[in-house]
C-alpha cells in the first residue's frame, strides 16, 4: 500500500485485515490522532500494549518506511482545511447569506468527497452490482432519499433492483435475501442498529452487503464491502442539509462506472423516461 490518500481512512479501511496486536494500535491512533502524532513509538507502543516491531509492522503496512514520516502524513491529514469547512446558518441571516452559504456547504462537500473517497472501494463495488441476481438499497432516516436515488437510476440502468424503504420491508428483506443478491446500505454514523442487522443477517443468508457510511463504524466492519464516507460530527444532534449531499454524488458515481462496464456510448446519461410515462404536454 502507498501512502496515498487520507491516512485514516486507509487505516479504518484495512481495520478488518490487521491481527489483533496492530488493531489496537489503529483504534489508539483513530480514537484521538491529534494526541498520537506526539507520541514517541515506545509511547504508542505502550498505549497499545504492543511490542516496538508491532509499530513497525504497523506504519510499514501504510506504506512507510520511517515512523517519523508516519506521524508527519498523519499531522497532515489533521491540518485544518478552509475549504471544507461547513458554515452554520443562523435565525438572524438574510435570504443572500443562506444562499450564499448554501451553495458554498454543498461544494465544500463535494471537495471533501474529492479528498475522501477511495477508488478502490468503488471500483469494487462497481464489480458487484454489475454481477448481482438483484439489489436490495436499504437506508433509514435522511440517508432513504439517496436509496430512492439509487432505485430510480440503477432501474433506468437495466438492473433489478428496489429500495427497501420501512421496518416492515427491512424485517421481510432479511427473511428472504440470498446468494447472488446484493444489498447496498446507505448510513451517514454506520451505527444505526436496524442498519447493522440488515448486513449481517444478509451475509448469513449468503448475499453479498455494501455499506456506504463511515470507515470504522459498526456498518463498515459487518459488510463485505465498504465505500466510506465520512460524517459530519455530532449528527445524532443536528444533521447539515449538505451532509447528503455526497451520498447521491456517489449514487452518480457507481451509475457512470456501471454504465461504462456495460459499453455505455453515453456513461454520464440516464436515457430519458418515454413521453406518456411523464406526461408530456
Amino acid at each position: 500500500m502507498t501512502p496515498s490518500g487520507s491516512l485514516l481512512h486507509q487505516i479504518s479501511s484495512e481495520f478488518a485485515n490487521l491481527g489483533a496486536a496492530e488493531r489496537r494500535v489503529a483504534e489508539v491512533v483513530t480514537a484521538d490522532p491529534n494526541r498520537a502524532i506526539n507520541l514517541s513509538m515506545a509511547a504508542l507502543a505502550a498505549e497499545s500494549q504492543v511490542s516496538d516491531p508491532t509499530i513497525v509492522r504497523f506504519f510499514r503496512r501504510f506504506g512507510f518506511s520511517a515512523y517519523n514520516d508516519f506521524k508527519m502524513r498523519l499531522a497532515q491529514d489533521l491540518v485544518p482545511a478552509a475549504p471544507f469547512e461547513y458554515e452554520g446558518i443562523h435565525a438572524h441571516e438574510s435570504v443572500a447569506e443562506v444562499v450564499r452559504k448554501t451553495c458554498n456547504n454543498s461544494i465544500n462537500a463535494i471537495q471533501r468527497a474529492l479528498q475522501d473517497f477511495s477508488i478502490e472501494e468503488i471500483e469494487q463495488a462497481t464489480d458487484v452490482l454489475l454481477k448481482a441476481d438483484w439489489i436490495a438499497i436499504a437506508a433509514t432516516g435522511i440517508s432513504e432519499i439517496a436509496a430512492l436515488d439509487a432505485e430510480h437510476k440503477f432501474f433506468r440502468l437495466g438492473l433489478r433492483c428496489a429500495a427497501v424503504i420501512g421496518s416492515s420491508r427491512q424485517t421481510a428483506l432479511t427473511r428472504t435475501t440470498r446468494a447472488g443478491e446484493v444489498v447496498l446500505i446507505f448510513s451517514q454514523s454506520g451505527a444505526t442498529r436496524s442498519m447493522v442487522d440488515i448486513a449481517r443477517q444478509a451475509c448469513e443468508k449468503g448475499a453479498t452487503t455494501i455499506a456506504v457510511t463511515a470507515p470504522g463504524s459498526p456498518l463498515a466492519q459487518a459488510a463485505d464491502h465498504l465505500i466510506g464516507i465520512k460524517p459530519y460530527e455530532r449528527i445524532e444532534l443536528m444533521t447539515p442539509l449538505a451532509s447528503r449531499l455526497n451520498h447521491q454524488l456517489l449514487v452518480n458515481m457507481l451509475v457512470t462506472t456501471m454504465a461504462i462496464a456495460s459499453g455505455s456510448p453515453f456513461p454520464d446519461q440516464l436515457q430519458a423516461l418515454d413521453s406518456w410515462v411523464t406526461d408530456k404536454l
